[in-house]
């Protein structure tokens, strides 16, 4: 999906991500949420700060959203990913702990089943990962 714009809600301890595309009328026109757990962020942190670093600071502020209300289905994510061409794409993925903890010790690979792929222009990005990391304490 792409998107261009964002917001982050805190959920206790966890982190209710929205992604919105809005067309030059202001319509909504699609919206894609999710729920990102403190521990998450907090395995995160580090390689998307230093992502970050690599691709440079936003230079602009987030154009304010507010994302519709009401019921939304809420996927799970606990793998962050991001790369940057002439999009920055965010990949989320999601892994049962349970599985992996097996596959673990028998010396397997670990697969992330994949949740979405959502694409934005790279300054986008950038004021995405710097909101979230400055409204979390992970």
């Amino acid at each position: 999906m792409y998107f261009n714009r964002f917001a982050l809600e805190a959920l206790g301890r966890h982190t209710l991500t929205h992604f919105g595309l809005i067309d030059e009328s202001g319509v909504l026109r699609d919206h894609y949420s999710c729920v990102f757990p403190e521990r998450t962020l907090k395995d995160s942190r580090s390689g998307l700060t230093s992502y970050l670093e690599k691709v440079g600071a936003a230079t602009t502020q987030k154009t304010p959203w507010n994302p519709p209300a009401g019921q939304l289905r809420m996927d799970v994510v606990n793998v962050i990913n991001m790369g940057q061409t002439d999009v920055g794409e965010i990949i989320l993925s999601s892994v049962a702990i349970g599985p992996a903890i097996t596959k673990s010790k028998e010396g397997k690979p670990i697969d992330a089943e994949p949740i979405a792929l959502l694409i934005c222009e790279p300054e986008t990005q950038r004021l995405f990962i710097t909101e979230l990391y400055a409204n979390t304490k992970a």
